[in-house]
């Protein structure tokens, strides 16, 4: 046998073993990253990625609150600053669910459920969000489930109306049943 094969099977012989535990190690690293990556996306955060958000609902059988504004809206402020944002901070929310923004006036882009890249106003033209604020619940399939809150015409029952959407959507996320998650009316069963 000449001696650079030999000295290449002695080399193989040494490198291969490591390169492969190596190989094997990186493999099942990027499997935990790709397993954790849904635990690990933020509780709050604007609407970009639908696919990911639903995988992370999936996973943890979670609904997403979707809330639809607008940079001009006076109410929108008033629904953000004294009902959502202080869900952020608030360890009761969380695990529960996941709260995803859409300013409907910004820039930006949204990758859909089917892929596809939209803008902000489209997305929520697509739905049908005609008026601001907009408070949407989805299931981990990202079906729209119950009544959504539209605009703030009693903010004394504000509060009420926002846990009472909660906890249908928890419990649609975990149990779904038809009769109890659908929208009553046909036009409201919207999905992302």
């Amino acid at each position: 046998m000449p001696k650079n094969f030999v000295s290449r099977r002695r080399w193989l012989q040494k490198t291969l073993p490591s390169a492969l535990f190596g190989l094997i190690a990186w493999r099942g690293q990027t499997q935990a990253m790709a397993a954790d990556a849904p635990s690990s996306l933020p509780f709050m955060a604007d609407l970009r990625d639908v696919p990911r958000d639903l995988a992370a609902m999936q996973s943890q059988k979670i609904p997403m609150l979707l809330f639809v504004h607008a940079s001009y809206c006076g109410f929108c402020h008033e629904v953000d600053s004294q009902f959502i944002q202080p869900m952020v901070n608030d360890p009761a929310y969380r695990g529960r669910l996941i709260i995803r923004r859409v300013e409907i006036d910004a820039d930006g882009t949204i990758l859909n459920a089917q892929g596809q890249k939209e803008t902000n106003a489209h997305f929520a033209g697509r739905l049908d969000v005609r008026l601001v604020p907009v408070v949407a619940f989805f299931d981990p399939e990202g079906k729209e489930v119950g009544a959504r809150i539209t605009g703030v015409t009693v903010p004394d029952f504000y509060p009420y109306y926002l846990q009472e959407g909660i906890k249908r959507a928890e419990h649609c996320a975990k149990q779904p049943d038809a009769a109890h998650c659908t929208p009553a009316k046909a036009a409201d069963q919207r999905s992302l």
